[in-house]
């Protein structure tokens, strides 16, 4: 009792160090992530209530980069590979609560037996072979979890085990979307009058002979249209320009950061003193700047084609420009040749389980006697006509077992008293010899010297400073020598203008103010500069013509329905009895095109010509149609032939079209919408980088 009292006295003091206690772990909290309280928190995105954890995302994000600078791509756009990410989380996340909706699952049996065996995933023992050098995905889970019978270390059998249930894991998946998908399949299937339709829109096609004059030949300056014309073409097309998201439209300047006049000229004076050296010197040694790409022998025919005649040219020791592209110097230095390099060699090779060396012997004998692979006891896998590369240094060790072997004669290397399994191998065939080639391939990439780069960021920082307004922003751009693009910036954008590594340009424009002007964004190592004007802001209802995207669609369309009415004005029907009287009248020439309803691009025309479609397929044989008004030209055209499908129609064939076109098949391609719903993704991404 006398403690309680004592904590009752002390209450007082208890509270206060309890919201103490809470406020720093909120604070703390707060100044840890950098971020408001009440933000995201650690979720990159949400999508029906599931979060997508950004150190997950993070994680992800930067597998695929070190994946991708591991196979040579140095400069990685970091800005798609967060999209791409992010888009794959998120259908992840839907795909898996779908699936648990419908209750689909994956039995061990079902797994096991895509997984190993008989009736193993095909692409898996592919995806083993090449990453691990073994014959089967049986083979591997062997290695992996029975490590003290193949004598493999301790810390490699873990690796192993760990890409196995990796593996697991991606294959378990691959069937919930096959099951997934075979209900789409089952639910979503053409009747016949679904079939019927579209045999019959596809049933004929009609040769048909045109004359045109496109709208673009027309002089734009005289059909200008009137602000009535605008803002009624505005209303004819304004669902086009509904606003789902808060929209912000800017205006954006882009400089690509490249090498002045002067710093080719050096490069060039660089260019030649290596030569010199080249030439003068054996080896490659000597040269600074410059990255050797290639000295190992080769066929001529691996190498690019600028780089194949500078071969050619060459005497052994020389060497010279082989080609200049993309503001980098290629170099070829020949070092050596060899007119009698072995090229490559096709063998048969099978794998089978033996309990000992005379179970072994009796397998290679009995393969000698002309017994097929597959009809000899014990086998595990087989490949045929398999074709390995002398010069490829990756099947060096192969083609060292290969030495002093006959031709057509099968043998094994494996000699251990104590192997499980045994490698049966029969040279079928080796190539005639071939010409190799000892070749250093020399790069030298021009970049930008610092004053380039100091003359073009401080060129457009003083032009931002000048013209601080996004009205004077946009005009005087073009006087200063810019060009202005428009562009669409909503929450969900991670670039402006779709152009990479300008997610700190969408920042700026997602918190500025109509009217203002950005700093300039980039320096050399994303390649470019950029700055931005934001126009407007639109967070409901449609964007207006006063967005230059908009102006320029609804301008566009207005000026060729006063071309259209000009033209069919000058053209009349019936003003000639043919095509060809009507091509002298417009001062063209007669083309001809085949027009199928159900086709979506028209020879000879731009795509979504709905109107002109349906004309003709509504047209008669020998029939003068027009002239007529196209989305981009006047036409006026006769059918001059209808040629029929040469087969009846056919429910199941045609319902097989229908699913690939229109049912299951094009659903499945769209599976991600159709998840997704009208549901939109939240996405934190740019509240959670400073740049």
């Amino acid at each position: 009792m006398a403690t309680l009292e004592k904590i009752r006295r002390r209450s007082a003091i208890l509270f206060t160090v309890i919201i103490v206690a809470l406020l720093a772990f909120i604070l703390g909290d707060f100044f840890n992530s950098s971020r408001s309280f009440f933000g995201p928190g650690t979720a990159a995105a949400k999508v029906h209530g599931h979060k997508i954890d950004i150190q997950e995302f993070n994680r992800r994000v930067e597998n695929i980069r070190q994946n991708m600078q591991n196979q040579g791509y140095a400069n990685t756009d970091i800005t798609a590979i967060q999209s791409q990410v992010l888009n794959e989380m998120v259908y992840n996340a839907l795909f898996e609560e779908e699936v648990e909706k419908l209750g689909i699952t994956v039995t061990d049996k079902e797994l096991a037996a895509a997984m190993t065996g008989p009736t193993a995933l095909p692409q898996l023992n592919a995806q083993v072979q090449q990453q691990f050098g073994v014959m089967s995905t049986d083979q591997l889970h062997d290695i992996a979890f029975n490590p003290g019978k193949n004598q493999i270390p301790a810390d490699v059998a873990q690796q192993l085990q760990q890409y196995w249930m990796q593996l697991e894991q991606d294959v378990e998946r691959q069937l919930k979307e096959q099951k997934l998908s075979s209900l789409f399949m089952g639910a979503i299937t053409a009747n016949k009058l679904d079939a019927k339709a579209l045999y019959d829109e596809n049933a004929s096609t009609a040769k048909i002979k045109y004359a045109k004059v496109d709208y673009s030949s027309l002089n734009g300056d005289e059909f200008k249209p009137t602000d009535q014309e605008l803002k009624d073409k505005f209303n004819d097309n304004k669902n086009r320009f509904r606003v789902n998201e808060p929209v912000r439209s800017v205006n954006y300047i882009l400089v690509d950061i490249v090498p002045s006049e002067e710093d080719l000229l050096a490069a060039q004076q660089d260019v030649e003193a290596a030569l010199e050296v080249l030439n003068n010197n054996e080896g490659i040694d000597g040269l600074s700047g410059f990255f050797v790409t290639n000295t190992t022998t080769n066929k001529k025919s691996a190498y690019s084609n600028a780089v194949a005649a500078a071969i050619d040219s060459l005497a052994i020791g020389k060497a010279r420009v082989a080609d200049f592209a993309n503001n980098t110097y290629t170099l070829v230095k020949l070092l050596g040749k060899n007119d009698n390099q072995r090229d490559e060699v096709t063998v048969d090779i099978a794998v089978y389980a033996v309990a000992d060396a005379v179970k072994r012997d009796s397998i290679i004998n009995v393969l000698n006697s002309g017994k097929a692979m597959a009809d000899v006891e014990g086998l595990v896998n087989s490949q045929d006509d398999m074709k390995v590369s002398y010069l490829d240094p990756n099947a060096a060790q192969f083609v060292a077992m290969l030495e002093g072997q006959p031709t057509g004669r099968w043998f094994s290397p494996d000699t251990m008293a104590n192997a499980q399994q045994i490698r049966a191998i029969k040279i079928k065939n080796v190539a005639p010899t071939v010409t190799t080639y000892d070749v250093a391939e020399i790069t030298y990439q021009v970049d930008p010297s610092s004053t380039t780069v100091n003359n073009l960021t401080s060129g457009l920082r003083d032009f931002v400073a000048t013209n601080n307004t996004a009205e004077k922003f946009s005009a005087q751009a073009p006087q200063e020598g810019y060009h202005i693009f428009p562009a669409q910036v909503t929450a969900q954008s991670l670039t402006v203008g779709n152009v990479a590594d300008t997610r700190s340009a969408a920042k700026w424009a997602l918190k500025a103010k109509p009217g203002q002007v950005s700093d300039v964004y980039g320096d050399e190592q994303t390649g470019h500069l950029v700055a931005v004007a934001l126009n407007s802001v639109y967070d409901k209802g449609y964007i207006t013509m006063s967005d230059p995207t908009v102006y320029e669609y609804i301008r566009n369309g207005a000026a060729n329905d006063k071309k259209a009415a000009k033209l069919l004005a000058d053209y009349p029907v019936g003003k000639a009895n043919s095509v060809e009287g009507y091509a002298e009248l417009m001062k063209v020439g007669v083309d001809t095109a085949e027009v199928t309803f159900g086709q979506r691009l028209i020879s000879g025309f731009p795509m979504n010509e709905g109107e002109l479609m349906a004309a003709v397929a509504a047209a008669q044989k020998g029939q003068l149609v027009g002239p007529i008004k196209s989305n981009s030209a006047v036409v006026v055209f006769e059918v001059s032939d209808i040629e029929n499908q040469g087969r009846e129609f056919d429910y199941e064939v045609d319902r097989a079209r229908f699913n690939q076109q229109q049912g299951a098949n094009m659903i499945a391609r769209n599976l991600f919408m159709i998840l997704l719903g009208n549901d939109k993704v939240e996405n934190n991404l740019l509240q959670f980088y400073q740049d």
